[in-house]
């Protein structure tokens, strides 16, 4: 599936930082260009990229997949999680929660103060980001980013 992309200009990128600093208390202050393909990915790329002869370039990709329009929003990645520094909405885990989170398990929370979109966070790292409703947060992570059930333990050399 081929998908068109759209160099965003300076109001719709104020409208996305304004967004994720609504949303996440973002920190973060991102001086690059943003481009959108037309599934709502949206993609950080440097500013130099206009000074390339991009006509005898073949390129599949361009730039750090970021953050993702949904119905409810702005979805981060999981690098864009790391890269807004968020202070609201955010889900702080446990230990046995990250494994289940990395091994694509939904998270019980109980009833919390977060809405919608939350960054999904374990000591002084971010995991990307889920849905929250009614007391769970569902795993957005993708499945080839997951662990693999068990693997935790080959990986820690335990087994």
């Amino acid at each position: 599936m081929k998908y068109s992309y759209k160099i965003l200009n300076t109001r719709e990128v104020k409208d996305i930082l304004e967004e994720l600093k609504e949303h996440f208390g973002m920190e973060a202050d991102i001086k690059d260009a943003f481009i959108e393909g037309g599934d709502g990915k949206i993609y950080i790329i440097s500013r130099k990229l206009g000074e390339i002869d991009q006509s005898k370039l073949r390129i599949n990709n361009l730039g750090l997949y970021f953050c993702k329009r949904e119905k409810g929003g702005l979805r981060p990645t999981i690098e864009g999680s790391q890269l807004i520094n968020p202070t609201k909405n955010v889900f702080e885990m446990d230990e046995k929660q990250r494994d289940e989170w990395m091994e694509g398990k939904d998270l019980e929370t109980g009833e919390r103060d977060l809405h919608s979109f939350v960054i999904i966070k374990y000591k002084n790292d971010f995991y990307g980001s889920g849905t929250y409703k009614d007391g769970r947060i569902w795993n957005m992570v993708p499945k080839e980013r997951r662990i693999v059930e068990g693997a935790k333990a080959v990986l820690e050399g335990n087994e």
